[in-house]
């Protein structure tokens, strides 16, 4: 063994005290910042306590009865700000997600967080966009959904694999919304002043 050698084996731990104490405040900047992170989270969704709890999810349909894409759901915002993060019913828990589109409702299938059941005509349309719940991504990178629950329109973002698909799940939602405009406006023009309500 040389002497270099020799010398960084018997070499004392020095300033551990400092490193120590080094340690514990960086241990206790993290911990500080998870519990303003919680904090605020906390603080939204008693904010958010008026929104009515999810509907009820019914079985969804056979996949080779409807489009069927599998996205990324990224969370859910106040319509028109897209920072302005829902996060009470689970809303705002990003997940793996398989959505599922019918002409009758679109079913938002999640990992790890509660499922989403959209009837058509709560569904105000679809469109592409860069980023939602502070989540920012390339131009169109993001499928957003309007959501009209309780009378509160919510914007659901999901983050889909290739633009192809992308497109595919936005021309759905489009479709089927466009289909319930049309069948609402068709039953009010058949309704005479003298119909009963």
């Amino acid at each position: 063994m040389t002497d270099l050698q020799q010398a960084l084996a018997s070499a004392p731990v020095t300033q551990w005290p400092q490193r120590l104490a080094l340690t514990l405040v960086v241990i206790a900047m993290i911990a500080a910042v998870l519990g303003l992170m919680r904090w605020g989270w906390v603080r939204r969704a008693r904010s958010q306590a008026d929104l009515a709890p999810l509907p009820a999810v019914p079985e969804p349909p056979d996949p080779m009865t409807c489009v069927v894409v599998d996205a990324r759901y990224l969370g859910g915002t106040r319509s028109g700000d897209w920072l302005d993060r829902v996060v009470v019913h689970g809303l705002g828990v990003p997940s793996q997600a398989r959505v599922l589109v019918t002409s009758a409702a679109v079913w938002i299938l999640r990992s790890g967080a509660p499922d989403l059941y959209l009837v058509s005509s709560e569904v105000a349309g679809a469109r592409h966009d860069r980023g939602i719940a502070g989540r920012a991504y390339e131009s169109d990178g993001v499928v957003i959904i309007s959501w009209s629950h309780q009378g509160q329109l919510i914007d659901l973002g999901l983050r889909v694999r290739d633009a192809a698909s992308a497109e595919s799940l936005r021309a759905a939602v489009s479709a089927m919304s466009d289909l319930s405009i049309e069948h609402g406006a068709t039953a009010l023009s058949s309704t005479t002043p003298g119909d009963p309500a």
